[in-house]
């Protein structure tokens, strides 16, 4: 599969992968055939991009989180919201449930790597951001030997980090243009805004309420609310910075494309010691798949290689399909290599998305133009 953006696609792709709505229900479902229409709505809903199944490594990736599972927390988070803003009470037990449960299935599923980034509409951006946040601080708390009980204090303060943003006037959240001076210090507020709604409720403990306020902070002194630097920062709000970045980065926003995966890690490592712990970074990058599923490689012999199969385990030598000769010539039939079981074949570099699309082309005529395993 590979991600595509909405001014690429066209009538009879097939979706790889079921789109969610902020209420847990799907969108368009895995295996749909796009229409028109289909891709009108998308766009109505301000979706800029989706995962379709492009006949090169089409096999299922698995999840670190279930859909049964997003669709639970979604539809708790939705609720809560909605209560929020409308009777001015937030449902903690139900967003602790919620947090239970993405626990429950990052647990079960530790061999596995952040692989693909999340497809929603812009209009829900703050809402799954939420969720994906949590994620990968629980993630990164189990990297650094979090017990149980302090994975459900940072999962909850990471899900509800930027409750304050539902206090700012949604022109300002939204604005796709740069914020002027004031428009920039109210958004700034949300940290505070967040801070004093948390700490009101028994159910939050100190140190998640600090989430919200401190998730904005910079080691070198340079964040805000209150310019503090080093170890005046709790850890919990250290991971949540960077898994609040990491998220930033991947996701498409009205005014950018998101970022590759492996582009944002880029990213955090040059920010590491200046705005972020390197500590927390290097467990944060240790949960990314460098060559997620579905990426093509160049090796050394000159063939070209799709990634089928990445874990923990094999995170820098996958299980690749074999798709073209020495000369860069597509085979019939791809053939499978398990790289941590063979000396023979280096992994040379990954192939731009450019050029993935030149060699999606190229499936019509079996023959590669252009692009060479260098």
């Amino acid at each position: 599969m590979r991600r595509v953006y909405l001014e690429d696609l066209q009538p009879g792709m097939i979706i790889a992968r079921t789109i969610i709505g902020r209420d847990g229900r799907s969108l368009l479902t895995e295996n749909t055939r796009l229409t028109e229409n289909y891709i009108s709505k998308l766009d109505a809903l301000g979706i800029t991009s989706i995962y379709i199944k492009d006949g090169l490594a089409d096999n299922e990736i698995p999840e670190i989180i279930s859909q049964k599972v997003l669709a639970q927390v979604s539809s708790s988070l939705t609720l809560s919201i909605k209560s929020l803003t409308t009777r001015n009470v937030l449902q903690i037990d139900s967003l602790k449930k919620g947090v239970s449960l993405l626990i429950e299935d990052i647990m079960s599923n530790q061999h596995l790597l952040i692989q693909l980034e999340d497809i929603h509409s812009s209009d829900d951006y703050l809402f799954f951001h939420s969720i994906n946040v949590a994620v990968f601080s629980i993630m990164v708390g189990i990297t650094l030997g979090y017990p149980e009980n302090r994975l459900m204090d940072m999962g909850l303060g990471a899900l509800v980090h930027d409750i304050g943003m539902t206090m700012i006037d949604p022109g300002i959240v939204k604005k796709q243009g740069p914020l002027d001076p004031r428009e920039l210090e109210q958004l700034k507020g949300h940290t505070e805004i967040g801070f004093n709604i948390l700490r009101t409720y028994r159910e939050v403990s100190t140190m998640s309420a600090h989430i919200a306020y401190q998730h904005h902070e910079r080691i070198s002194g340079t964040g805000y609310p209150r310019q503090l630097e080093g170890r005046q920062i709790i850890e919990f709000a250290k991971i949540v910075a960077v898994a609040d970045t990491f998220d930033a980065l991947i996701s498409d926003r009205p005014y950018r494309k998101g970022y590759s995966s492996a582009e944002a890690v880029t990213v955090l490592k040059k920010l590491a010691n200046d705005y972020f712990d390197p500590e927390v970074v290097e467990a944060m990058v240790s949960n990314i798949a460098v060559y997620p599923a579905g990426s093509i490689l160049a090796l050394n012999t000159g063939h070209l290689a799709v990634v089928t199969g990445v874990t923990r385990s094999n995170w820098d030598r996958p299980v690749i399909h074999i798709i073209t000769d020495e000369k860069g010539y597509l085979i019939n039939n791809p053939i499978q290599v398990d790289l941590k079981k063979t000396n023979n074949m280096i992994i040379a570099r990954r192939l731009s998305p450019e050029e993935v699309v030149q060699v999606k082309s190229d499936l019509h005529n079996r023959s590669i133009s252009g692009i060479k395993a260098q």
